[in-house]
């Protein structure tokens, strides 16, 4: 039993780690408490701030690995605690006190004022409703921001098309306005580079082809737009993470970071979910991506965020008369169009024209916004 709620190892390691003042220590400190800990020898040296043993180096993935699993444990023991208290009441005490809902709510996950209490001010929340002045954020795209009522927070938002025809760069291009207004952004790349991703996003902003960036070959012009962003812009909000591996665990690790250092993330792009690991592990990748889905969507939900994720369609698209896709294309689709809230395709028509396909919205229409893609400048310009 203890086996499944704790790990000796892992706190071993971890102290030693944080203590030893290695590149990682003060970020993977401010996540940790004391509860996480669950051997009284650990608890201690974890208040008392010292390791067990000097070590000059450790390899991040063991690092990694083993502080998921200590914070996995101690995620198990707080829902055993709570079960042990919920089951308590239950059979020693005729009346439930009110405590118990907050246990439900911790292991259910929703709010016990939206269960349990039979009114509801109903004025407030439409007055607070009006008062969220940044509910959404616009793309610049008139059009398309009539269409799907612009990037609202707690949405998880689906951009899919096959390989090569701008998916990355239509994502950009759709934040690239907030990008200069110091919106808190963060692009997980899992294919790309952070070099490679920021100078695509310099490229649309300034309109400056990508192949002077390797020819390293200017225009004065294009010397002056540089010099202008640098001085005036410090897009310190914009956090880009080039990962080989990426769990959606892993995300709401460090969103709860950035959280506790009052950062909060409020645009979220993932390029792309078929390239995400499960913490799920089944033979059946469909089941996978259903569980990556259905995390990623909670995760827009509760750091109230918009998560726009990328996505590849299925090869048989090619094959059909009508390449027009439709929501079953999404490569092992599983339930991503059921969890996402909007689901847009590109799809390419001749040349460089490309129409925008709304293909699912809860919350507005569905419709087709016409676009010219810009390839040198990876430009997505309304019709």
């Amino acid at each position: 039993m203890i086996k499944n709620i704790s790990n000796i190892n892992s706190e071993f390691i971890i102290i030693n780690y944080i203590f030893n003042l290695l590149p990682l220590s003060n970020a993977i400190y401010e996540i940790l408490q004391e509860k996480d800990f669950f051997f009284n020898t650990t608890k201690k040296f974890f208040s008392e701030k010292k390791y067990f043993l000097k070590i000059d180096f450790f390899d991040e993935k063991i690092l990694l690995s083993n502080l998921k699993n200590l914070l996995e444990k101690s995620k198990k023991r707080e829902i055993l605690k709570n079960l042990f208290n919920i089951s308590f009441e239950l059979i020693f005490y005729e009346d439930l006190n009110e405590d118990i809902f907050k246990k439900i709510d911790f292991l259910q996950n929703f709010k016990k004022n939206n269960i349990f209490n039979e009114k509801q001010n109903y004025k407030k929340l439409l007055f607070n409703f009006f008062l969220q002045k940044e509910n959404y954020f616009q793309t610049g795209y008139k059009k398309l921001d009539l269409l799907i009522n612009g990037l609202q927070r707690g949405n998880l938002i689906i951009i899919a098309g096959r390989p090569s025809i701008g998916k990355t760069s239509f994502s950009l291009n759709l934040i690239q306005n907030l990008i200069l207004i110091n919106k808190k952004i963060i692009i997980y790349t899992l294919e790309m580079t952070k070099i490679q991703i920021f100078l695509r996003i310099i490229s649309i902003i300034l309109k400056i082809n990508q192949n002077n960036f390797k020819e390293n070959k200017f225009e004065d012009i294009e010397f002056k737009k540089l010099s202008f962003l640098i001085k005036n812009y410090e897009l310190e909000n914009l956090i880009i993470k080039d990962c080989s591996n990426l769990s959606t665990n892993d995300i709401e690790i460090q969103l709860d970071y950035y959280k506790k250092k009052n950062f909060l993330i409020e645009i979220i792009i993932i390029d792309y979910i078929q390239l995400m690991k499960s913490e799920y592990y089944s033979n059946n990748r469909v089941l996978e991506i259903s569980d990556i889905s259905r995390s990623l969507k909670l995760i827009a939900k509760h750091f109230n965020c918009v998560l726009i994720v990328l996505s590849q369609l299925n090869r048989l698209i090619e094959y059909r008369v009508e390449k027009i896709p439709i929501l079953s294309d999404l490569r092992d689709s599983g339930s991503i169009e059921q969890d996402a809230d909007i689901v847009m395709f590109l799809h390419k028509k001749k040349f460089n024209f490309i129409d925008i396909i709304v293909a699912k919205n809860r919350n507005g229409g569905l419709g087709i916004v016409n676009f010219i893609f810009k390839n040198e400048f990876t430009k997505f310009i309304q019709i």
